[in-house]
């Protein structure tokens, strides 16, 4: 199954001067941290970390402690120009068991001499990057700070594991990405970025991205920019994975960004800036209408502006890598839930199909109590046959580590003025009937919202809403 990554048509054109801000960090020694305008545009070039909650970044560096934890990341990408100014070789994952040069597999794991990681494409320990996207998926997380040039990365403890597994055009197999995830969990990766999508290959997603989930390792992807249902789309359809969508910088969701039960949460995908690898051009893979070079930023020209759900996971990546480098003993569901609980909620009331639990928040996630649990999902809607004729079988997730009681109810139309309840529960349901509505209960309107609200003892609670057609 072909698959590709997710960059997109910018939505903003030219360049310009730049001016600094006065309202961010002053200990951030990095020029495109405060500026703005280096294409043109009225606003801060690095925008996005004011919008998940990181206008000074040293208030979460701080909160790592004495001794922050490094933390590897796997970003399965086109790989990463290894010589940038603005990434270090100290942001890069190094394999200490294998012997660079040698030709023996010092460690026994099936990859000769991959010491910061692997080609899975051609079967090398050079995994370069002729494309652009995975240097610029990497600098979102671990551009150097405080070197005094260039941006600002999300996490100074971030070790990027390189494992290419996208060609130059941007293209790849399920096969190829599956391998990668697999050499991830066997070295040590905590969380894995997957910027890339396409068809799904079921059977292969599962497997790999089980063995992901019982490893306790996240894995982070993006939801993709066609606009479009997420059914079946590749690597989202699993429960233990966090879906990222895309918004901008008016807070809304992207109208590119895909959709879907499956969205789990949102964060900035418009005009965002990064590393550029050398030579390279990375949208004038994407589209004709892209005019070549337009898309480069800085003198040096070692920077690149892009839109895209690519560029959304990466910041929740970085932030899950935070999270385990102040505290390297969460488990995986403890960080995928400090992520999303504490998301910004966006659009419609609760978890939604757009933005799923809201806007990214890392300052709110480290604050969050990574033991608290509340999980209110409808995945889907079927038709059954009950006792009493043709009914609605809502299925779905409702638990929480202190469930007081779930309820549904629905209400005509996308707005609903007013709610009917139609089932509750004070025992935790997982991927299961939440409720069994008659048919005749959704007569007058062909259009309705169910909602789930969990409530967790103590008074905090999650809402979603799942709108239904009928026809």
């Amino acid at each position: 199954m072909r698959l590709r990554f997710l960059a997109f048509l910018l939505l903003a054109s030219g360049f310009g001067l730049s001016s600094a801000s006065q309202e961010d960090s002053p200990r951030i020694g990095d020029p495109y941290f405060h500026s703005s305008g280096a294409w043109g545009q009225d606003f801060r070039d690095q925008w996005a970390f004011d919008a998940i909650g990181l206008s000074d970044p040293y208030v979460v560096w701080d909160a790592l402690g004495e001794s922050p934890s490094p933390v590897i990341v796997a970003v399965i990408d086109t790989g990463i120009d290894w010589n940038h100014l603005d990434l270090s070789w100290g942001s890069l994952w190094t394999n200490d068991n294998e012997i660079i040069g040698n030709g023996i597999d010092d460690d026994g794991n099936g990859y000769v001499d991959d010491r910061i990681g692997w080609d899975f494409l051609a079967g090398t320990n050079q995994p370069w990057d002729y494309d652009g996207h995975g240097t610029f998926t990497s600098g979102l997380i671990a551009a150097e700070v405080n070197n005094g040039i260039g941006m600002t990365g999300l996490n100074p403890y971030a070790r990027i594991m390189v494992l290419k597994a996208v060609n130059n055009f941007g293209r790849t197999r399920t096969a190829y990405v599956t391998d990668a995830i697999r050499y991830a969990v066997d070295n040590g990766a905590r969380v894995i970025n997957l910027s890339l999508g396409g068809p799904s290959a079921l059977e292969l997603e599962t497997a790999a991205l089980d063995y992901a989930a019982q490893n306790d390792v996240l894995v982070v992807v993006a939801a993709g920019n066609e606009g479009q249902d997420l059914a079946d789309y590749a690597f989202v359809n699993h429960p233990a994975v966090i879906t990222v969508a895309a918004i901008g910088r008016n807070g809304e969701r992207s109208t590119y960004s895909n959709w879907g039960p499956q969205v789990s949460i949102a964060a900035p995908g418009e005009d965002i800036l990064s590393l550029r690898a050398r030579a390279t051009d990375t949208l004038m893979n994407i589209t004709d209408a892209y005019k070549p070079g337009s898309a480069i930023v800085g003198p040096d020209k070692r920077y690149y502006r892009a839109t895209g759900t690519s560029f959304a996971a990466p910041f929740v990546t970085g932030g899950a890598s935070l999270l385990w480098s102040r505290n390297p003993s969460l488990t995986a569901n403890q960080v995928r839930q400090a992520l999303l609980q504490s998301a910004k909620d966006i659009g419609a009331s609760g978890v939604d199909q757009f933005t799923g639990h809201g806007a990214l928040d890392i300052g709110a996630a480290f604050a969050a109590d990574p033991n608290a649990s509340i999980v209110a999902e409808i995945s889907s809607v079927h038709v059954v046959q009950s006792t009493d004729g043709p009914a609605a079988e809502i299925i779905g997730t409702a638990t929480s580590d202190r469930l007081e009681i779930y309820r549904v109810e629905i209400g005509q139309g996308e707005t609903p003025s007013s709610w009917k309840p139609v089932a509750q529960g004070r025992s935790s349901v997982t991927n299961a009937a939440l409720a069994t509505v008659s048919a005749s209960e959704f007569a007058g309107a062909s259009v309705w919202t169910i909602r789930l609200i969990v409530n967790r003892t103590g008074g905090t609670s999650q809402v979603t809403l799942y709108r239904l057609s009928l026809g």
